[in-house]
């Protein structure tokens, strides 16, 4: 037995409860929809803050997108866990459908890829609290721009996975 068969074997009981109770599935389609606007929607937000501070190159400017972007992780992080959460229990439920997609591997790629650059921006945003250098906001700057763009491209292939689920 392969691993997919035997996931698949795994998520049967999970995917009969799921689609026979329509309150649990709205409740976790929510749950996950919730957690990507308050996560997704902070993260933005505070990107959108540090890629302005690269426009203005002040020195208060980058000092109040450091103490946004410090205050963020209280909010993005527990989204995320909710998100990953939520999303694992959504594709238990239709674990057929999503073992075979090139674009839900793609959008969990892009997902890994989002982890991956926030903890390089949580990095990025340490050595440069601990040396205020122009070249280590630049780090800043790029992990800040390509969470942005990674957002969404999420968003944009899970609508697409809607249409083509």
């Amino acid at each position: 037995m392969n691993f997919a068969m035997s996931i698949g074997s795994m998520t049967n009981w999970w995917s009969a409860y799921y689609s026979d109770h329509q309150v649990i599935s709205v409740l976790i389609r929510y749950v996950h929809l919730a957690a990507l606007m308050v996560g997704g929607g902070s993260a933005l937000a505070i990107d959108r803050v540090v890629l302005a501070s690269a426009r203005r190159r002040t020195d208060d400017r980058r000092h109040a997108a450091m103490t946004a972007l410090r205050g963020s992780h209280l909010v993005v992080v527990p989204a995320l866990i909710v998100v990953t959460a939520s999303g694992v229990m959504m594709t238990a439920a239709d674990w057929s459908t999503f073992e075979a997609s090139r674009l839900f591997w793609s959008k969990m790629g892009l997902f890994a890829l989002l982890v991956v650059n926030g903890g390089a921006l949580v990095a990025a945003e340490r050595r440069y609290a601990q040396a205020a250098d122009v070249n280590k906001w630049r780090r800043v700057i790029l992990t800040s721009g390509a969470s942005l763009l990674l957002w969404m491209l999420i968003l944009l292939i899970g609508e697409w996975l809607t249409v083509a689920a």
